[in-house]
């Protein structure tokens, strides 16, 4: 899934949490230290392009970074070791989990698959990819729909607390 989805989904899971907005960065940060990392370099040496790049002109580095951040081994690995650090939980990483399940079926074989069980296995699932249109405006209404039901309960609970501070 693009980027931007995986902010918007981050974000409407977590939106009741007071660690919302470090949710959403963990829910965008694999894509961030792969892909954002070229985006970067790219649009500083003027070589920005439409379209996916061809794979032969992708930094090997990419590939390891890609394999290392949509890995459940290494979120698990990360997830334990930070909490042997500092015991406690940090449950804002598992949007980085979530971030992996989401991409798991929206990335097809031929570009970038998701390598979910990396470095136990190479196996990866063939689904859709995200770029295709019609997903695309299936995803990004979902989202709509998703912040507008997010949107209409916070102004019902408003409303709500409004009425019970005039009838005190």
């Amino acid at each position: 899934m693009d980027i931007f989805a995986h902010g918007l989904w981050s974000f409407a899971i977590f939106h009741k949490k007071k660690y919302v907005w470090l949710a959403t960065l963990f829910g965008v940060l694999p894509d961030l230290l792969s892909f954002g990392i070229i985006f970067v370099i790219n649009l500083l040496n003027g070589n920005l392009h439409r379209g996916p790049p061809a794979l032969s002109s992708l930094p090997e580095w990419l590939f390891s970074a890609y394999n290392m951040t949509h890995s459940f081994v290494m979120f698990i690995f990360v997830f334990l070791l930070v909490y042997l650090i500092t015991k406690k939980w940090l449950w804002a990483l598992t949007s980085w989990a979530i971030h992996i399940i989401i991409d798991i079926p929206t990335h097809s074989t031929r570009f970038f698959p998701t390598p979910f069980l990396w470095p136990l296995s190479d196996y990866t699932f063939n689904g859709i990819s995200w770029a295709t249109p019609w997903f695309m405006l299936v995803n990004y209404s979902a989202i709509l729909i998703v912040f507008l039901i997010i949107a209409h309960n916070r102004a019902k609970g408003n409303k709500r607390a409004i009425t019970l501070k005039k009838n005190k």
